[in-house]
């Protein structure tokens, strides 16, 4: 079974018990504070090794978030008891994405070759909610790549609109390699 399956089984767990309790809100605040704990590689290799015992991995783990929601540090001990405490930041990302989905955001991705006033950025994403794209709230990510020349690069939902010149110089470049006098078979 894939990973990605299994802390998604976590998450759903977590999810389904904290919204029935009411505090869904407070447990995804502190699954955020988590997964940025999580994100330091120290922390991540310390999860991830072999030679560090499950019980002083749970200690620790324990220290470390005792302040958090009894809920998510059951959570975090029982994928530790199960040998999968190297997914907590899986584990945390799947629950903001299920959070979400039930708050109706829209994550998005930015990629432009500059920064974009904050204007420019709002009228873009007004146009993709009007045509029911995204949702009302957007959770957004903004990533200045150069490369790309000018123009956007916008991804949600598993979609990609590349808007960018770059990528309109590789179409042209491609058609311009095409030998439209030869016939392709």
């Amino acid at each position: 079974m894939s990973i990605l399956r299994v802390v998604s089984r976590y998450a759903r767990s977590l999810f389904e018990l904290s919204k029935s309790d009411g505090k869904l809100d407070s447990v995804h605040d502190d699954v955020m504070n988590a997964w940025d704990v999580v994100k330091h590689e120290e922390f991540n290799s310390f999860l991830k090794s072999p030679v560090i015992s499950i019980s002083k991995k749970k200690e620790v783990i324990a220290a470390i978030f005792a302040e958090y929601d009894a809920g998510l540090l059951q959570t975090f001990n029982v994928m530790a008891n199960h040998k999968r405490e190297a997914f907590i930041g899986d584990f945390c990302r799947s629950f903001h994405l299920m959070y979400n989905k039930e708050n109706h955001v829209s994550v998005v991705r930015l990629v432009s070759a500059v920064e974009l006033s904050d204007n420019t950025i709002n009228e873009l994403l007004s146009t993709f909610k009007s045509k029911g794209l995204l949702e009302e709230k957007v959770e957004l990510v903004k990533e200045i790549k150069p490369s790309i020349i000018g123009g956007f690069i916008l991804e949600f939902d598993g979609q990609v609109y590349n808007a960018s010149l770059g990528h309109k110089l590789e179409q042209m470049s491609k058609k311009f390699s095409e030998n439209l006098y030869i016939k392709n078979i």
